[in-house]
């Protein structure tokens, strides 16, 4: 990927990885990366930015957000794949992280309930369509 983006995969210090691969005699190449030259994966860069949830409760519709409260929109912790409402999954406010059902597993996903939320059938887990 080039000078500008090579760096220690656990620390993440570029300065220093560098300098070390430079002593043990690998070239880096002072360019950008060459996957990025043509825009061919502008997409990747893009976030998530609608609600999953099977029923959006959101009066402004799925493709809209606020930055706090219940309509706040929470990306899966895990894969940011998927995303969802904090009140269309019946989420507390103070819950901070969210995990879809594909990366927790069926009936494992981490929900943190408000108390006054209906109750989920096993078709309704987390408020995601299935599938």
């Amino acid at each position: 990927s080039g000078y500008f983006r090579f760096c220690c995969p656990h620390c993440q210090n570029e300065y220093k990885f560098l300098m070390e691969m430079l002593m043990m005699g690998i070239r880096i190449p002072r360019r950008g990366p060459s996957w990025e030259e043509d825009g061919a994966y502008e997409q990747l860069y893009e976030r998530h930015s609608h609600c999953d949830a099977s029923e959006c409760l959101f009066p402004e519709g799925r493709e809209d957000a606020e930055e706090e409260g219940p309509w706040e929109l929470l990306l899966c912790s895990s894969c940011a794949a998927e995303g969802t409402h904090r009140r269309c999954s019946g989420l507390r406010h103070s819950t901070t992280h969210w995990e879809c059902d594909t990366c927790a597993g069926l009936g494992t996903g981490m929900r943190a309930k408000h108390p006054d939320a209906p109750e989920l059938g096993p078709g309704a887990r987390q408020g995601l369509a299935a599938g």
